[in-house]
């Protein structure tokens, strides 16, 4: 039984330490800006062609006035969709670290209750 309140005592500890890390994870590391599309890579070819021949086919100012800012509100919504994105998985990462930790709590208080007979 000892062993296992020293066990206990010892996941409890790493909780708190894996806690307060994952508090200061923001902080140490930033988010890396996306990496540059390299127009040269082959994975892109087509694409840049597919875009090179579309803005070639434009012949308006105005139209390629309207294809810009509909690829600039594109862009915007991406990156608030990314954002989101980010803000929800530290909310889920909060929650699983405070469920192991209350399951830890749980584990202990259900050790310490006297066995039913």
């Amino acid at each position: 039984m000892a062993d296992f309140q020293e066990q206990l005592q010892r996941l409890q500890e790493q909780l708190q330490r894996a806690q307060a890390r994952a508090n200061e994870l923001p902080q140490l590391i930033p988010e890396p800006p996306p990496p540059p599309v390299d127009a040269e890579a082959p994975e892109w070819a087509d694409e840049q062609a597919r875009i090179e021949a579309r803005v070639r086919s434009e012949t308006s100012v105005a139209e390629l006035q309207a294809q810009l800012i509909a690829a600039l509100l594109e862009n915007e919504r991406l990156r608030r969709a990314l954002e989101a994105e980010r803000q929800h998985h530290a909310r889920t990462r909060e929650g699983l670290i405070t469920a192991l930790g209350d399951a830890l709590e749980t584990l202990k208080q259900r050790r310490r209750s006297p066995k039913p007979p």
